[in-house]
């Protein structure tokens, strides 16, 4: 079996979950023995001119040699309906662009995001990262059911509890992940401010770790709710440093509006901490299962205070997430991918 990987992701987003699960696919082929090959983008000039011009060019040249052509998202399959004799297979990690006003997009993939996401009709097989990703591409897209393979996402081994300071004078409240509207840490910052009002004690900080175009305006925010003292920003964290991070948060909140997967609470669940969302978020409801989630502002501040003070249920959603996340492995998603490869290569014969 020869695979040739597509994408333009590992040059232009760095620690994302699309560049983690183009890391983790191209490894699991590799150690499976497998024959793969990654195709990207040498030189980078743009991303409309990558996508549009320079990683097609570069898929077409060499085509050739593989088997089967497997492009990480929609965006990098765009040379696909002039790619004859070929298996060919799309990941498709969420609709946002389409369907999520504040998706965080850039605007000419949402300028586009009806055309180009259709580019799935002229591919063999799908593959969904989450139950509701295939329910969004059947309903709004239009593709038939029987074409769509659900294969979750998976988390690193190296998520796990570590050793927590007993002695630390205030409670940490966290968050990881990009600044930009859909994912709502305006809504964090808010429920964090009735924490604060209505629970004095116990003491607590809001860390919020990422970059993005909303930093700004958050900033605001935080300092028109008069916050400056308690709400840090902390920045972008280096992929080895994530394991420490997530253990450095009592609760972690991930307050975003839309996600197609939400590997986060996963590597939070793992880390043994206890994961809060908001009860109306578009989050698969695989990944969700042992959340706790919140109806309002005021709802999310009474359960950060519930699980602060309550021990016995902080134990519980400990151990339910712990229990459930361990589920969710690299190993088991390379291997349900490489069954899709081989249920389209033997359809070809």
């Amino acid at each position: 079996m020869k695979i040739c990987i597509i994408t333009s992701t590992l040059s232009i987003e760095k620690g994302t979950g699309i560049v983690r699960y183009t890391n983790e696919l191209l490894k699991g082929l590799s150690n499976k023995r497998i024959s793969v090959k990654l195709i990207q983008p040498k030189i980078s000039i743009s991303d409309p001119i990558n996508h549009t011009f320079i990683l097609p060019f570069c898929v077409i040249m060499g085509r050739g040699e593989y088997e089967l052509l497997h492009a990480i998202a929609p965006i990098d399959a765009q040379c696909f309906p002039f790619i004859r004799k070929k298996a060919k297979v799309i990941t498709y990690h969420d609709l946002t662009s389409l369907l999520c006003k504040e998706s965080g997009s850039r605007f000419y993939v949402k300028a586009t995001a009806r055309l180009f996401l259709k580019v799935g009709k002229f591919c063999d097989r799908i593959i969904a990262v989450s139950s509701q990703t295939k329910e969004e591409l059947v309903t709004y897209l239009g593709f038939p059911e029987e074409k769509i393979s659900v294969v979750n996402l998976g988390v690193d081994e190296r998520f796990k509890p570590l050793n927590r300071k007993k002695d630390k004078e205030d409670y940490i409240i966290g968050y990881l992940g990009d600044l930009n509207r859909r994912k709502r840490i305006d809504y964090l910052t808010r429920a964090f401010k009735h924490l604060k009002t209505i629970y004095p004690e116990p003491k607590a900080k809001l860390h919020i770790y990422g970059r993005g175009s909303d930093f700004q305006r958050l900033k605001s925010i935080v300092d028109s709710l008069k916050l400056s003292d308690c709400v840090e920003f902390k920045g972008f964290v280096p992929d080895e440093n994530l394991v420490e991070v997530y253990n450095s948060f009592d609760v972690f909140v991930l307050p975003s509006e839309w996600e197609g997967f939400g590997i986060p609470i996963l590597e939070a669940q793992k880390c043994g901490v206890p994961v809060i969302i908001r009860e109306d978020a578009h989050i698969p409801p695989e990944v969700t299962r042992c959340c706790v989630k919140a109806k309002s502002e005021g709802d999310m501040a009474d359960k950060i205070y519930e699980i602060l003070t309550n021990s016995s249920l902080r134990d519980d959603i400990i151990k339910k997430g712990l229990e459930y996340s361990r589920q969710f492995t690299w190993e088991k998603t390379v291997s349900e991918t490489i069954k899709v490869y081989e249920e389209i290569l033997k359809i070809e014969e």
